[in-house]
């Protein structure tokens, strides 16, 4: 059996513009991003001639087919066409994470998917292939209204800074911190489970259809790209600052939010200014927002006093590590 293991995301800066209707007309993209030690893991292996079916899938649903074209799954089968894999195949996968929670566990799935399934016919495909056929497949062949963030940190793995040009290539800058400055930074994470799953398509298309009708939503963007590239620059020249990075996370919170309707509601609204007033400094939604997690900055000596009233709300609290090594993958 082959097992790939694949790393969630947490983005900080720039989400938005990783997508190809900005980065194309704007010159350029930007994100900053960090992948998370939480993983999605892919398992693939010959499925054995005792069973009737040619093509077993075990994920949220379980799906018995004889053919690639009546798989349900859309990412399973377009990297299958795509490898050219037409023969009796198991897939299954687990996650550490739900799905539909802003930590681009879709992109991760399919970058797994594809690096499990390269290694079942015998090759070792690179990061960069790997990043650049998961947004192919989830943007090109399934037309989803997202962006290249996620395959890339999913792929690569690390704290790092993303250029995504209007040629389509991608740049990519790991960022670089002291040992203490990033001890510091991922301590003062405070993050929550609001246990609410959203599919973040609808929130993008609604972001989609704003971006071209409204100035405000392009400035916003535009004010979001260079989120990114000062925080890449001032850490790179100063170091890092923890006031300094919640006030730039919660100012690009607040123009996140003006995207699109749905991205923040009265609840989360409720969640985030509570955590204010117990000390945080900013904080964010991950992914397209709607629900998901809920990720709060603050000095670690006001930790329990956020941890405390968050709960009552019945958000769940957990802790986040950083994944060095991206989507990796094994024989057992």
């Amino acid at each position: 059996m082959i097992v790939s293991k694949t790393p969630l995301r947490l983005s900080f800066f720039g989400g938005g513009t990783d997508i190809p209707s900005f980065y194309r007309d704007h010159d350029f993209g930007a994100v900053v991003s960090a992948s998370l030690d939480s993983y999605l893991y892919v398992s693939v292996k010959t499925h054995t001639p005792v069973f009737d079916e040619r093509i077993r899938l075990n994920y949220y649903e379980t799906e018995l087919v004889d053919d690639i074209s009546q798989i349900k799954n859309t990412i399973i089968r377009e990297a299958l066409n795509l490898l050219g894999i037409d023969e009796r195949i198991f897939i299954g996968t687990i996650s550490d994470g739900p799905p539909e929670a802003g930590l681009g566990s879709s992109s991760s799935f399919a970058v797994g998917l594809l690096n499990a399934l390269y290694y079942f016919k015998g090759i070792r495909a690179s990061q960069g292939r790997l990043a650049e056929e998961a947004a192919h497949i989830e943007i090109n062949l399934l037309k989803k209204p997202i962006g290249k963030q996620d395959q890339h940190a999913a792929a690569y793995g690390g704290f790092n800074y993303f250029q995504f040009n209007s040629d389509d290539s991608v740049s990519m800058e790991p960022i670089n911190m002291s040992s203490n400055d990033f001890k510091l930074m991922f301590d003062s994470i405070v993050p929550f489970w609001t246990k609410v799953s959203r599919s973040a398509d609808t929130i993008l298309e609604e972001q989609a259809t704003k971006n071209k009708e409204e100035v405000k939503n392009l400035k916003n963007l535009i004010k979001m790209r260079q989120q990114a590239v000062e925080f890449n620059s001032y850490v790179k020249h100063e170091g890092f600052n923890l006031e300094k990075f919640g006030k730039l996370v919660h100012e690009g919170w607040l123009m996140k939010k003006s995207l699109a309707s749905s991205i923040s509601n009265k609840e989360i609204d409720s969640f985030y200014e509570a955590a204010l007033r117990e000390g945080a400094i900013g904080g964010k939604i991950s992914g397209a927002g709607g629900g998901g997690f809920l990720n709060m900055i603050a000095e670690p000596k006001y930790h329990k006093k956020i941890i405390k009233t968050l709960t009552k709300f019945g958000l769940i609290h957990i802790n986040y590590g950083l994944d060095t090594d991206g989507t990796r993958v094994f024989r057992l």
